[in-house]
């Protein structure tokens, strides 16, 4: 019961920070950025062993990556777009890992 209110942070946290940034992309890119929120499972994983809050770390950081879109300039088009990319990816990842407050994974996203 515990983890499924952690992965209910997680998305919501994942979510509030995509649909945040349809009016921060228009506003500075001039293009539309369509918000969407993606579910991290970890059910399977003991996040109290450093094994399992490594995998929920790269978890949390491909859905950060897909959520927030393109990353390369060649896909992307401008650099602008790149920046606005790598910024949401930031801060999705810091806020989906401040939401699940766990040492280990804290410790690893903070390296």
């Amino acid at each position: 019961m515990k983890e499924s209110k952690f992965v209910k942070a997680v998305v919501a946290a994942v979510a509030t920070i995509a649909f945040s940034m349809p009016a921060i992309a228009s506003a500075q890119v001039g293009t539309e950025v369509k918000g969407k929120s993606e579910k991290v499972s970890f059910s399977d994983l003991n996040i109290e062993k450093n094994e399992g809050a490594q995998q929920l770390y790269r978890r949390l950081q491909h859905a950060s990556k897909r959520v927030c879109g393109v990353e390369s300039l060649k896909v992307a088009g401008s650099i602008a777009e790149v920046l606005q990319s790598r910024r949401c990816y930031r801060e999705a990842l810091d806020a989906a890992v401040a939401k699940m407050d766990n040492s280990a994974l804290t410790e690893l996203h903070e390296g």
